[in-house]
């Protein structure tokens, strides 16, 4: 029976921190050249690390010959790499280019179309395997981009912030202080991520027609109390009728209401409408500043919580499920996700 040669005091510090330090099959080796000193037979040791009879013998007599250096690997032939720095940089370049200056008609870059294009420019011919681990080196990842808001900012913003915040001071703490703002609902589910198992992802059956309603709502920022009408579309009629249902709710004192600028609420109609009811003031906000509005947090915590990925069988249904949710929202619920 063949055993690992009792290790001098060196070789034992040195095995002791290759079983610590060491990475992967080294840390292996080193634990099985301690138990074969320690009397451990081939048959246990192979049995124990799952290793072949063969190769136990071949390390302990690597270790006989070479101490604990010879647990290591040694260094292996291969094919000659074919990309070196200035090759990964030159891609890095190329992948960061419009691949329509490049002449191809696509608008992204596809593994297929870089292949093609460092061969033409560097002369270097590349499998997809070589060149996705290439792209994984240069730490690029494949992956939907995200939809995002244009990076405008409206020269009138700290004015009009200024005018609102002076405006809820001037009207008094009677006044009702609104933020408003309209959302859409629809059969149609929205689909968010989601857990689900390898190889079986969850399919959600579309409604086959496309029915939608109108959500107008109004948050109160210093009660939290929200109203909320259901429209059939949001046109300028629509914008009328909600108007009418805040001086009901709301029949005393001013209503100062903050809205987006859109094309509805500054139409003619609604203008007249304003002259003729002086209780009720628009404050526009700021362009490009929809995140200024609370109320588009309510949207999503609505839409999160009891639209997303889910079909409903009618809009009845939906609606009902709509009016549950608002009905179950308390004043402190509305004001903590207006201000999240």
């Amino acid at each position: 029976m063949i055993y690992a040669r009792p290790p001098t005091l060196e070789d034992h510090g040195e095995l002791r921190r290759m079983t610590r330090e060491a990475i992967g099959r080294v840390s292996q080796r080193a634990h099985l050249i301690v138990l074969s000193a320690q009397r451990h037979s081939v048959p246990e040791l192979a049995t124990l690390f799952g290793m072949s009879r063969a190769t136990v013998r071949f390390w302990i007599r690597r270790f006989d010959a070479c101490g604990p250096a010879g647990l290591s690997e040694e260094p292996r032939r291969g094919r000659p790499r074919q990309l070196g720095s200035h090759e990964l940089e030159t891609m890095l370049t190329m992948r960061q280019a419009d691949p329509q200056h490049a002449g191809s008609l696509a608008t992204f870059w596809t593994v297929a179309m870089l292949a093609l294009a460092v061969l033409h420019r560097l002369g270097v011919h590349l499998s997809t395997r070589a060149l996705r681990d290439a792209l994984r080196e240069l730490e690029l990842r494949w992956g939907r981009p995200r939809l995002a808001m244009p990076l405008k900012t409206d020269p009138a913003k700290a004015p009009l912030q200024w005018l609102i915040a002076t405006a809820g001071v001037e009207a008094g703490p009677e006044a009702a202080i609104l933020d408003a703002d309209e959302s859409r609902l629809q059969l149609l589910p929205l689909v968010r991520a989601m857990w689900h198992w390898v190889g079986q992802p969850v399919r959600i059956p579309t409604p086959g027609t496309h029915v939608t309603r109108a959500l107008f709502g109004a948050l109160h920022m210093r009660t939290g109390r929200g109203v909320c009408v259901v429209r059939e579309r949001m046109r300028t009629d629509d914008v009328l009728a909600f108007l009418e249902h805040l001086l009901v709710a709301y029949p005393q004192g001013a209503i100062l209401l903050m809205v987006d600028n859109c094309s509805r609420h500054t139409a003619h109609a609604v203008g007249q409408w304003l002259t003729a009811h002086p209780r009720v003031h628009l404050d526009d906000l700021p362009k490009y500043g929809s995140h200024l509005n609370p109320v588009e947090r309510i949207w999503l915590q609505l839409k999160n919580t009891s639209t997303a990925t889910r079909l409903y069988g009618s809009m009845p249904l939906l609606l009902e499920t709509v009016e549950a949710f608002f009905t179950a929202m308390t004043p402190e619920q509305a004001l903590t996700w207006a201000a999240a």
